[in-house]
């Protein structure tokens, strides 16, 4: 009696196990498709149920060439058009539908005649067969990577006969690869399996998601692919509890509302993992400023997907050892992601570089304030790539230094804040006479001078910690780009200097690049010869170390960072830290993203496990921790200054000082001489000069009002430079009124 028991309630469990709604796949990329070889346009209907495909060839899928990895090889030089027919007896019981896709290097899906899907990286429906996408697109599968998901409208199938054809595109015709694997994935509420189980890579969107990292929730409008450009309109909601795990589905505790997103960087779009720009917006479509987990209010923000950099932290690790240093740096959240119902990992999400009260704090720049002090700042610039130029050839974006870089490049220096379609021509003219200056100032011969070398016009400490961090990284893509600079407004009495800053992007960073020798622990990556390469390093940062006073300054900090915040003990609890709260939430972004044994591009360690690569990140650190204190343990002799010879001796005093109207100049000479006096501002612009006779002793010298209006036409800081017999020894700082 108990064993027939048994058996009915078993029969009865599995019962109700069928009957609970499921996935299934109702189109596998192995089943039977009809093909086109696209090296010409097909007809116009060929995406259609009533098309006659009767001339196609006929094979299994997946198709493409050059991964090991197609079913049918099949060489593709522009793009492959394929197309499959498959039955519905009943679609009321089909809830929800998934396009799942592979894809090498771009693609448009139709369902019954319907655009259902298209690669981010194609901007039309109805791509001509030899269209160029805007970057390429690896494919995942092969490299045991999941392929990419998208919701698409299930109200398009019909009970009977559906279709669906699919354009894969190659990006060129030299391309080495092409691959085309497409799966429809359908949630079923039937109590048996109407079409096919799901194959065992694929991770049910149903399933809950719990971290103890926030979870952050995007769905776009009917499951649209993210384009490169414009951010398009789409849904954000964010789960973060105070205490305990986040689950998805969940409630959006932190943000839950409309969003702009687009994709975001250059070569990184061709990774799996994408990275993206978003902006919080009212339901209205203007801008939303919000806190995002507990940083300061904003509106714009950046979702950076660590992909080739497998510990997952570098740029976390680079912005905190920045904002340690006292510099402003972008605040980070470590989060995990999904997108129309994917899960596409850990994330950063981090605040994008802008001028704010809580990011960069520089005064608003009108595009009516082009003269006096309103046009001094506030700039936002950088050296990186992005340049443009007009219809004529001329720059549009960026200008070109007049001083080259250390292998003979230009280095162009493009505007970032106002931006290039904002900012007016006299404020393009004064922020690139300004950096000119300052270059003229640090190639000159008196560099080290601090009226007329370079000091005037840069916040020093502020470019030893840029410089000490992208060192401390060996960033290859510092310096060279990625290399932002900020001005702010003048005050009343002093020129506000140009600020090294903020750090950026050190995805490459901390031994992650196999290139330009920036895997090595030795050498400085700021003075690495780049003479094939389009983006080079400026001379900016060797010839700052050329001055004793500055490389002096540098190794105060440096010693003084070295028993404080780099500490190798707490390098070491900072990078454990997040590896900590990364425990659980690195083992789901690798069984998404199985690439730990996988070289990406341009890792120059494959450690095989997490553990390995956090490994070899702290080893590389503390190695390169080592030769910097190696190189920079000892000070530079000052450079003798002929400029303070003489002054205490010849008793040299201004009064008054400040002025207002006049002033005179009391020296003590001990012989006859010859005297030549020139006024600069605090540019170490020449505003006055003049010559005069000394004779033996004491004597003053008086200068009016006609001289004070002439030399210092506005209040500030000036100073008097003062030669005797033509050889220069010493300067005075005078304050007008």
């Amino acid at each position: 009696m108990r064993k027939i028991f048994s058996l009915i309630l078993l029969s009865f469990l599995t019962g109700l196990l069928h009957a609970q709604v499921h996935w299934e796949t109702m189109v596998k990329a192995d089943h039977n498709w009809n093909y086109f070889i696209g090296d010409s346009e097909p007809s116009a209907s060929w995406y259609t149920l009533a098309y006659n495909d009767a001339t196609w060839q006929t094979s299994r899928g997946s198709f493409g060439f050059g991964d090991e990895d197609d079913t049918t090889e099949l060489l593709i030089t522009h793009s492959l058009y394929i197309r499959h027919t498959f039955s519905i007896s009943d679609k009321s019981v089909i809830d929800s539908l998934l396009l799942e896709i592979d894809y090498d290097d771009a693609f448009v899906a139709y369902l019954n005649g319907a655009v259902v899907s298209r690669s981010f990286n194609v901007d039309t429906d109805f791509p001509s067969y030899d269209y160029s996408p805007s970057i390429d697109q690896e494919a995942s599968m092969y490299t045991g990577g999941l392929p990419s998901r998208v919701s698409i409208p299930r109200n398009l199938l019909v009970d009977g006969e559906n279709i669906i054809a699919i354009q894969g595109i190659n990006v060129n015709v030299t391309s080495s690869d092409f691959s085309l694997a497409p799966f429809l994935q359908v949630r079923i509420d039937a109590p048996d399996i109407t079409f096919e189980e799901v194959p065992d890579w694929f991770r049910n969107p149903d399933a809950p998601l719990e971290s103890n990292l926030p979870i952050i929730v995007i769905s776009t409008e009917n499951g649209q692919n993210i384009p490169d450009e414009p951010k398009i309109t789409a849904h954000m909601g964010i789960v973060n509890n105070e205490s305990g795990l986040n689950q998805f589905p969940g409630t959006f505790n932190d943000y839950d509302g409309k969003i702009g997103i687009e994709l975001r960087g250059a070569s990184s779009q061709g990774y799996a993992k994408k990275g993206y720009g978003l902006e919080t917006r009212l339901e209205n479509g203007e801008n939303n400023n919000v806190s995002l987990l507990g940083m300061p209010v904003e509106n714009d923000w950046v979702l950076h997907g660590p992909y080739s950099d497998k510990s997952l932290i570098r740029n976390v690790l680079a912005y905190h050892f920045a904002a340690e240093m006292g510099q402003y740096a972008p605040r980070t959240r470590l989060c995990e992601l999904l997108v129309n119902d994917t899960y596409e990992g850990v994330y950063v999400l981090t605040e994008k570089i802008k001028r704010d009260t809580f990011r960069l704090d520089i005064g608003k720049l009108n595009p009516d304030e082009i003269t006096g002090r309103d046009v001094t700042g506030g700039y936002i610039f950088k050296i990186d790539k992005g340049e443009e130029w007009d219809e004529y050839g001329n720059p549009s974006n960026h200008w070109v230094s007049p001083y080259p870089a250390i292998d003979g490049n230009d280095i162009r220096i493009l505007y970032h804040y106002p931006k290039p379609e904002d900012i007016a021509t006299e404020q393009k003219t004064y922020i690139k006479n300004f950096v000119t200056d300052f270059e003229d100032a640090l190639a000159g011969d008196q560099f080290y001078d601090p009226v007329l070398g370079y000091k005037p016009y840069i916040d020093v400490q502020s470019f030893i910690d840029f410089y000490l961090v992208n060192e401390l990284g060996k960033n290859v893509d510092g310096f060279r780009i990625s290399t932002f600079l900020h001005k702010d407004k003048d005050k009343l009495d002093h020129v506000s200097p140009i600020k090294a800053g903020p750090v950026w992007d050190f995805n490459f960073g901390f031994g992650n690049a196999d290139y330009y020798d920036a895997s090595l622990a030795s050498g400085w990556q700021s003075e690495y010869m780049l003479p094939n390469d389009y983006w080079s390093n400026p001379f900016w940062w060797k010839r700052l170390k050329k001055d004793p006073e500055y490389f002096n300054q540098m190794v105060d900090s440096w010693k003084a960072y070295r028993t404080t915040i780099l500490s190798d003990v707490r390098v070491e609890e900072v990078i454990d830290s997040l590896t900590t709260l990364l425990a659980d939430a690195q083992q789901r972004n690798f069984e998404a993203f199985p690439v730990l044994d996988q070289y990406i591009w341009a890792n120059n360690y494959v450690g095989g496990s997490y553990e390995n690569e956090i490994a070899y990140l702290k080893n590389w650190i503390f190695d390169r921790m080592d030769w910097m204190d190696l190189y920079l343990a000892t000070y530079k002799h000052p450079v003798s200054s002929p400029q303070t010879a003489g002054l205490d001796q010849m008793d040299v005093q201004i009064y008054p000082n400040p002025v207002e109207e006049q002033f005179s100049l009391y020296l003590n000479v001990n012989r006859a001489s010859g005297l030549r006096i020139d006024i600069l501002n605090i540019l170490g612009q020449q505003t006055y000069q003049d010559n005069y006779d000394l004779y033996d002793g004491a004597q003053t010298l008086y200068f009016g009002a006609e001289v004070v209006n002439e030399a210092m036409k506005e209040s500030g800081i000036y100073f008097i430079n003062l030669s005797i017999d033509g050889k220069f020894v010493g300067s005075r700082k005078i304050v007008k009124q």
